[in-house]
């Protein structure tokens, strides 16, 4: 009943032990690898690899259809392959490649980048990326700004003449990218020492009016449908529900940790609804001026809790810094975030964002009000830093099947970190009477969010509904219920991967855990050493 160790279960194959249809199927992965990495640099600069630095790659139709193409290659010559002869860890890496390339194909057949003018958002995506290496390493971050600098107004000619259908919704969210672009801009200007971005803002205007000036794609046109919807789940997901069980699941949790949550309410007095009892709380809380500092001292209490309690391993040689939002970075995010270090860098640093809003207000009860929306921060804590994103991340990134570093299924990535939320209460390692009701009512939004993911994709929620949903079943403001639908609507399966990964990894644990006695530790082991895949995949292959 032992789990494989990583060093067992993971031991890179060697030509010499495997039989031919193994090799051919090692020769399958380098080869899509190797040239999926040379047509898209962007990709590969941010697994770490230098080869892509500097560069935005192509964006026309031609370059779009040799995708294809080598996709549709490489899922015949999977199709080639007698599945019986691979190995566990094999078979893997084939029902992860697949999925990708069935993704893949899927978005290129219904027209995807005729709908989605992503353009402008891959470049300050890309710009903002260099910036912040720009902290460490100048010179290298320099040469590779002049690089995408040099490269963005041929990039964006060539996405914004292939986009002839936007979405409305993508078309609203590309206008919002534009309208903050200007701060982003002028950070490369400053990092520069001079201005030099004059072409690239007249490329991102002209981008922009390009896009403004095409007929939209008809209302929805961002759902993929109830059969690419079931695809997904089984692929994404790994799981074998139909959709119709998975809302009569959202439903019933909906129901359990609704009361689980009324239950947890009633102790701090009668009528006092959620909102009410965590806004008392939160006005109670001063954190003092320096937010950095007090993320940093939580997120070392909350690592050390866990690793007293022998909860998971630690990888050693990773690293973890907790920054400031830069100025032009703060309309981009909520009030934390995280940055994983890429597949391949060698220095595995991950970044803990804080946005401190209160550095733009001007007077001190203001100041305390925004720094006032980081309450509850240990929770958030453990859901980026550690055990959460950077410890997963960090650790799938040892994995020595190269390739496997690069799949990332959100039921595992997002499952794992709700999963530490949950181990949070198990283990007292915050023992605030409120951190329950906090983590209960966060449980609830994203129980509602598979709901919206199924109905939004399927056509059974227009936008507006799906957001309607939001704000009735969660409280949200029409601000904030907007910006969840907007990425929802452009990533199917993925709100819905959080709640669902996490009833996964308790199903596993009861299994393990509960039924073969494993510790703790052995199965949060166990589980992180895969990569992030689907669980149900993990428990097929990964178990003796």
């Amino acid at each position: 009943g032992k789990p494989k160790h990583r060093h067992l279960h993971a031991l890179t194959l060697h030509s010499r032990l495997m039989n031919a249809t193994q090799r051919a199927f090692e020769g399958v992965l380098d080869r899509h690898f190797e040239a999926a990495l040379a047509a898209n640099p962007v990709w590969a600069n941010y697994t770490g690899l230098r080869a892509g630095e500097g560069e935005l790659g192509r964006a026309t139709l031609a370059h779009l259809r040799r995708q294809e193409k080598h996709r549709r290659r490489t899922l015949t010559e999977l199709d080639a392959l007698n599945p019986r002869e691979l190995t566990n860890e094999q078979h893997l890496d084939r029902l992860a490649l697949r999925a990708m390339l069935n993704k893949e194909c899927e978005e290129f057949a219904r027209g995807r980048h005729e709908l989605e003018p992503g353009g402008l958002d891959a470049v300050l995506n890309l710009l903002q990326h260099e910036l912040l290496r720009g902290d460490d390493e100048p010179a290298r971050a320099r040469k590779n700004i002049l690089g995408v600098l040099r490269n963005t107004p041929r990039f964006l000619g060539e996405d914004a003449a292939v986009v002839i259908r936007p979405e409305r919704v993508w078309r609203k969210v590309m206008q919002q990218t534009f309208a903050g672009a200007g701060a982003l801009f002028d950070a490369v200007d400053t990092f520069l020492g001079k201005p030099m971005t004059a072409a690239v803002r007249q490329a991102a205007k002209d981008y922009h009016d390009a896009v403004m000036q095409r007929s939209l794609a008809s209302e929805g046109s961002f759902a993929i449908g109830v059969e690419a919807m079931r695809r997904r789940v089984r692929e994404q997901i790994g799981l074998d529900y139909t959709l119709e069980e998975i809302e009569a699941l959202a439903m019933g949790e909906a129901q359990r940790v609704g009361a689980r949550l009324d239950a947890a309410c009633r102790r701090f007095g009668k009528g006092l609804s959620v909102e009410q009892i965590i806004a008392r709380a939160r006005s109670a809380w001063n954190p003092g001026s320096d937010l950095p500092a007090v993320y940093r001292a939580e997120t070392g209490r909350v690592a050390n809790a866990f690793r007293t309690a022998k909860a998971m391993s630690f990888p050693k040689g990773e690293e973890l810094q907790v920054r400031l939002v830069p100025e032009f970075m703060r309309h981009l995010y909520p009030t934390a975030a995280y940055s994983s270090p890429g597949a391949f860098e060698k220095r595995q640093r991950g970044i803990f964002w804080v946005n401190d809003l209160s550095l733009t207000k001007p007077t001190e009860a203001e100041k305390l009000s925004e720094r006032q929306q980081h309450f509850g921060l240990s929770l958030t804590a453990a859901h980026e830093a550690y055990p959460g994103h950077h410890l997963q991340f960090v650790t799938a990134n040892r994995h020595p099947r190269r390739w496997r570093r690069l799949f990332a299924h959100a039921v595992f990535y997002e499952g794992w970190t709700l999963w530490c939320e949950q181990m949070m209460v198990d283990l007292h390692i915050d023992r605030s009477p409120w951190l329950r009701i906090q983590q209960l009512h966060d449980a609830l939004w994203r129980v509602n969010r598979i709901l919206v993911d199924i109905r939004l994709q399927t056509g059974r929620y227009s936008y507006e509904q799906a957001a309607a949903h939001l704000r009735k079943h969660l409280g949200f403001t029409r601000a904030r219920s907007e910006a969840e639908i907007n990425w929802y609507s452009a990533a199917p399966t993925v709100p819905m991967s959080y709640w669902l990964g996490r009833l996964e990894n308790e199903r596993l644990r009861q299994r393990l855990v509960e039924g073969r006695g494993w510790s703790l530790m052995q199965f949060n082991d166990w589980l992180l050493s895969f990569g992030t895949l689907p669980q149900a995949w993990i428990e097929k292959y990964g178990l003796e």
